[in-house]
């Protein structure tokens, strides 16, 4: 089937609505608005309250378990560290050629907040879409980065 043959006539739709990804990142655009919405009222970007939170669960990560745990790249944890760093979340500490990130007081006084924003976000989208289907969009996505290569 092609992107031509896709029913979409149950959407609003445009000429580019068949197009996984034009779809794909309408989708990722919607979503991250509500995550940066209720992440900033916290005063943090949602990519920095999951680096948080892996920091809070885990004191004493390294940089590597985060890239293998957000999937993201070397430099990218590094500049979200960086940035926590600033706001006096996390602290980074070595030990021989290892770094380790640990959270600070304020960043684990962040925790519950974090999680309510999450519960929020979660309740957002499945109130949009519905819940079972936000969970059943959630696995298909993630299934698709990961055949795709991504994680």
């Amino acid at each position: 089937m092609n992107a031509e043959q896709v029913d979409v006539s149950d959407c609003k739709s445009t000429r580019y609505s068949a197009c996984l990804l034009f779809s794909a990142n309408a989708l990722a655009r919607a979503m991250t608005a509500i995550g940066d919405e209720e992440f900033g009222k916290l005063g943090l970007a949602y990519s920095h309250a999951y680096l948080l939170r892996e920091v809070i669960d885990r004191p004493g990560v390294t940089p590597s378990h985060l890239c293998e745990v957000l999937y993201l790249t070397p430099s990218t944890i590094t500049r979200l560290i960086e940035k926590l760093e600033v706001k006096g979340l996390v602290t980074r500490r070595s030990e021989g050629k290892n770094t380790m990130v640990d959270p600070t007081a304020q960043g684990v006084g962040l925790s519950d907040d974090i999680m309510a924003a999450w519960q929020r976000t979660w309740t957002r989208y499945a109130e949009a879409i519905g819940e079972e289907e936000t969970m059943c969009l959630t696995k298909q996505v993630f299934k698709a980065a990961k055949a795709l290569g991504e994680v």
